[in-house]
């Protein structure tokens, strides 16, 4: 089988939450005989497969739409469909091409939000496939739930000690937004350190874009010294997802209070790792025991069930690992949705 793929960038060390999109390119194509991709940046093949073919569109917005329609010319007669990857524009501006040659279309969208993109992307495509139930909120006979793709075999835990008397290490990740809420991870390690355990340590991985991300950055640089946990919180900056990996190993917990309502891939990412998830994300709500879903992200709430964490007999932090990893592997294995992706088309 043939496919064309449209999605943003493909790079191995892209630092922003689409890094992944190298992997899933790369498992895709191992399962075709030829996988082009169109991409909307500038990519980097890096060591991809050789029947793996990555074209870039040019940076001009106008002359993207443009060079876009002149690929889809080209390339739609080889191919047996077209796979459009996350943003719904990809869509919308391949399907008038893809119809006149009778190519089938299968998006993926995994968000929250519904608006005229996302509704218009359910009339335009011949399926469309998402993480979880609420990654795509319109109910239609078009819509497939298929978990989402975590690269099981480089996001796996490693050996380590599990002590009460070591630093106890708290980790989160994302792109650094207010939606994300990391002023109540930084309140939450303050009424801990208030509270005399002082043993704990978080770090923040994530970049800043836009110019609203970069004047919250400041906001909690300026709230980590004001409360005096420069030894206690880190922003350590956007890195490659594959370099996140040692820092998910060595962790005990991973905080995220996002609540866009769609299934956050570092979550499992953390999960496959081996590390506990505390998280307030309502699509959580299915795959993680209560013990782990935070019903409100107040400070205080969120420093009670951290200290839950910390205090919970070793026997049973063991247990939550193994479960949640074997979560991942079940049901969000890259390996099993790049099957269950190129079955769409057959």
């Amino acid at each position: 089988m043939k496919l064309l793929m449209i999605t943003r960038k493909v790079d191995l060390e892209d630092s922003s939450p689409a890094g992944f999109t190298y992997n899933w390119v790369k498992k895709i194509g191992e399962k075709l005989d030829k996988l082009y991709v169109i991409t909307w940046q500038k990519s980097n093949r890096g060591n991809l497969p050789e029947n793996i073919e990555i074209i870039s569109l040019p940076n001009n917005k106008f002359l993207k739409v443009f060079v876009l329609q002149f690929k889809l010319l080209k390339i739609l007669l080889k191919v047996n469909g077209v796979f459009c990857h996350q943003n719904p524009e990809y869509t919308i501006l391949s399907a008038f091409l893809a119809k006149i040659f009778r190519k089938k279309i299968v998006s993926w969208y995994a968000h929250g939000t519904v608006n005229w993109k996302t509704k218009l992307v359910l009339v335009l495509a011949n399926k469309v496939i998402t993480s979880t139930p609420k990654g795509f909120r319109i109910d239609s006979p078009k819509v497939s739930v298929i978990g989402q793709g975590i690269d099981v075999e480089l996001f796996k835990p490693v050996e380590k000690k599990l002590d009460h008397q070591d630093i106890f290490k708290m980790i989160t990740v994302g792109r650094i937004s207010p939606t994300k809420d990391y002023e109540s991870m930084i309140k939450a390690v303050d009424c801990l350190v208030y509270n005399g355990i002082k043993n704990i340590k978080l770090t923040i991985i994530g970049g800043s874009g836009l110019r609203e991300q970069n004047v919250y950055l400041e906001s909690l640089k300026k709230m980590i010294i004001l409360m005096k946990l420069k030894d206690k919180v880190k922003l350590i900056g956007e890195m490659p997802n594959e370099k996140i990996i040692p820092y998910l190993q060595e962790s005990d917990l991973f905080i995220n209070l996002s609540q866009t309502g769609s299934l956050d891939k570092a979550i499992l990412e953390a999960m496959a790792c081996g590390v506990i998830v505390l998280t307030a994300n309502e699509s959580c709500n299915d795959i993680l025991p209560r013990e782990l879903l935070v019903l409100d992200s107040h400070p205080k709430e969120l420093s009670e069930k951290i200290k839950m964490i910390i205090d919970m007999p070793i026997e049973k932090r063991k247990e939550y690992i193994k479960i949640l990893r074997q979560e991942v592997v079940k049901n969000h294995n890259l390996n099993q949705l790049a099957v269950k992706i190129i079955a769409q088309f057959e």
